[in-house]
């Protein structure tokens, strides 16, 4: 029973580890989501939100979508989608071409309060920017939300240790919500 159990979470981590690494294809969509990430405490970007804005300002600039919807809350007082917009802009990104989604704090609410703000710019042909690891997940979220969703995943740079953590994190969050699962 162990063994199932085990060959089934190394399974389920190995589609999520492949998920995100699919090669990319470049195509014009209406939109870029960017899901948030961490702010540090002092109110600065982690180093995932910082890579996160930084790959979907290279979209915007290649022409991909016209528009970046910045999604997150997070636990600081500065919000997620705030620090990205100013990210996005510093980068130079139209502040016109910058919609915010700034009360979301799980990867549930991205999808679903996203989908709000795309929504109401008629938008329902998206990229979707999140870590590699993270991408299965929160694409099926969006999926469920009711949006076409193509997934254009940051790989950073991560010690094994962490990469495993984060992907084993997500096979958890798979796990508890097998819905997501397709």
């Amino acid at each position: 029973m162990a063994g199932a159990l085990l060959s089934g979470v190394g399974l389920l981590a190995l589609r999520v580890h492949r998920f995100g690494r699919r090669p990319f294809h470049p195509a014009a969509r209406q939109a870029i989501v960017v899901l948030g990430a961490r702010v540090l405490p002092d109110g600065t970007p982690s180093e995932a939100l910082v890579a996160r804005v930084h790959h979907a300002v290279s979209l915007f600039r290649a022409g991909l979508a016209p528009a970046l919807v910045l999604s997150g809350g997070g636990q600081a007082e500065a919000r997620e989608a705030e620090l990205a917009r100013r990210l996005a802009v510093d980068a130079g990104v139209p502040t016109e071409a910058c919609l915010l989604e700034a009360q979301s704090r799980s990867t549930f609410e991205n999808a679903r309060r996203s989908v709000e703000v795309l929504q109401a710019h008629g938008f329902d042909d998206v990229w979707l920017v999140t870590d590699d690891f993270h991408a299965y997940r929160a694409a099926a979220h969006f999926r469920r939300a009711g949006v076409r969703v193509s997934v254009a995943a940051v790989t950073r740079a991560l010690s094994t240790a962490s990469r495993v953590r984060w992907t084993l994190r997500e096979v958890v969050a798979l796990v508890r919500r097998p819905w997501l699962l397709h």
